[in-house]
């Protein structure tokens, strides 16, 4: 009985939610059946973990119908009874939470009753209301518009106060708030397309792009978001991602949750893109939208789905931020879901670690311990592995690695062909690196290495940068960077960056 609806329903509730509950059902205006008071008052007394050897169907049975024999039907009509009126209590609740919604119901209804000083009075205070509210979402441009329209129907019935501007006003609130939904729609698939090979049918966005790209949405600032998420999307500009980082900082305190929520969504997808570009000042800009994605609580101690959980961390670790990234993994550790992935969460994050530092020994003792089973968590467990092989000089390993990677994407039908392609070019030039590094050639003007460099430097540029969260970025250089792979003993140098995951 545990895993039944209503159990799992009453669950959620919190203390106070049982007590109003209870007054709920015993109320005669909702319930005026003395077997559900009875029953009610009788489940509840199990809460809130219902886990007692004593709650079953039979006992609840013999509380309500004492003498009589059970009869799994009768207590099963009582049962669902206090489930419906548990379902119309959070209908109760849910309304609750939006007063503005239902006091139009009441505007609404106060129009049908031509109740008129009473209309004019409540129409004044929700106006106020809409008018003073700080932070605005399509939802409350919906309630805009929504008085506007209940106003132009009463106006027009009581007469006195109606005028043609009633229906502009109408019109121009409804604009607004179908303009900050559509922009809010168009942004997100926008956001998927360009990061998420993911295809979508923008219908009229052309038109409707045409007719907003030009306006500064002074009063709308829901708007004046999505209008710059959807040109950043657009031009993959660092003018733009500039321009939408601004934005947030200038008007945090209009905007919704959700609303903030997608900005850093957009703005780390952007720095994920350009990391794989081979622009490796967004390593810092990443930590910094991850950081605030901590400060702002999106993710709980309790909850964090495991990918987000590796790439908060990671990002931390490649802005040399080590101690955030522990402090990090001491706090939400726990919350690691789903469950069965948290060693292998903490496995990869550890052996990451110690790649970062150059512990690469250790590093490979941890990659594998590990056994994801999602396929983007499985290309990073093999990259970062192929590295550390790479850097420790095991070549015989490094190639036979390599082979098996290769089979892998062979075999793998959830990896798009584009995003194959990258990573088998990857493996390709790395095979070539790792197989002159064996012959600890020293000659930087060997005739191999410079064929290698040429091609290397003249492949051509990939849509995958474009659609997916991988890109391999080329560059044989003769300098150092501390995140260049040291071939040759370290005279000449190679950065074949492999991003297989990004928190899009």
């Amino acid at each position: 009985m545990n895993k039944t609806k209503l159990v799992k329903l009453l669950k959620t509730f919190s203390k106070t939610e049982v007590i109003k509950f209870r007054e709920f059902v015993n109320s005669p205006f909702y319930n005026k059946n003395q077997k559900v008071i009875k029953l009610c008052d009788a489940v509840l007394n199990y809460y809130p973990e219902f886990d007692s050897v004593l709650f079953n169907e039979e006992n609840l049975f013999k509380v309500i119908y004492e003498n009589e024999s059970y009869n799994y039907f009768k207590i099963k009509n009582v049962l669902s009874d206090i489930y419906q009126l548990s379902l119309a209590y959070l209908k109760i609740i849910a309304g609750n939470k939006n007063n503005v919604r239902n006091d139009l119901n009441l505007l609404s209804e106060l129009h049908e009753r031509k109740l008129d000083s009473i209309y004019d009075q409540t129409q004044k205070q929700i106006k106020t209301y809409l008018e003073n509210l700080k932070v605005k979402d399509d939802s409350d441009y919906y309630n805009v518009h929504r008085l506007a329209a209940i106003n132009t129907s009463h106006f027009k019935f009581e007469k006195s106060n109606y005028t043609f501007d009633l229906i502009q006003k109408e019109f121009d609130t409804f604009l607004e708030h179908s303009l900050s939904g559509l922009l809010k729609y168009y942004s997100k698939m926008l956001t998927n397309i360009n990061h998420g090979n993911i295809q979508f049918d923008l219908k009229m966005f052309d038109p409707i792009w045409q007719y907003v790209r030009d306006k500064d949405f002074p009063d709308n600032t829901t708007c004046l978001v999505y209008k710059h998420i959807i040109e950043l999307e657009l031009s993959k500009s660092e003018i733009n991602y500039r321009k939408l980082s601004e934005i947030l900082s200038e008007n945090s305190e209009k905007l919704s949750s959700e609303s903030i929520y997608f900005i850093l969504l957009v703005l780390n997808s952007y720095a994920a893109f350009k990391l794989k570009q081979g622009d490796e000042t967004f390593y810092p800009e990443r930590f910094k939208i991850t950081n605030e994605f901590v400060e702002r609580k999106y993710y709980q101690p309790d909850y964090i789905l495991f990918m987000n959980f590796i790439s908060s961390y990671t990002s931390a670790c490649m802005a040399d931020q080590y101690e955030w990234a522990e402090k990090f993994a001491a706090e939400f550790r726990n919350g690691i879901s789903p469950a069965d992935e948290k060693e292998n969460t903490i496995n990869y994050c550890t052996g990451f670690l110690h790649y970062r530092k150059k512990n690469f020994d250790k590093a490979l003792e941890y990659f594998s311990k590990i056994n994801f089973k999602l396929f983007l968590a499985k290309i990073m467990v093999r990259s970062y592995t192929i590295r550390a092989l790479y850097e420790s000089n095991l070549h015989e390993q490094t190639l036979s690695a390599i082979d098996g990677f290769r089979h892998y994407l062979k075999n793998e039908n959830l990896i798009d062909e584009q995003q194959k392609k990258s990573y088998f070019d990857f493996l390709k030039y790395l095979t070539e690196l790792t197989k002159l590094k064996s012959e600890n050639l020293k000659d930087r003007k060997d005739k191999r290495l410079i064929i290698l460099k040429n091609e290397i430097n003249n492949l051509e540029s990939n849509s995958l940068v474009l659609k997916t969260g991988s890109l391999i970025k080329r560059e044989i250089s003769f300098n150092s960077k501390p995140s260049s792979f040291n071939v040759f003993h370290g005279k000449i140098r190679i950065r074949l960056n492999l991003f297989s995951y990004s928190n899009d």
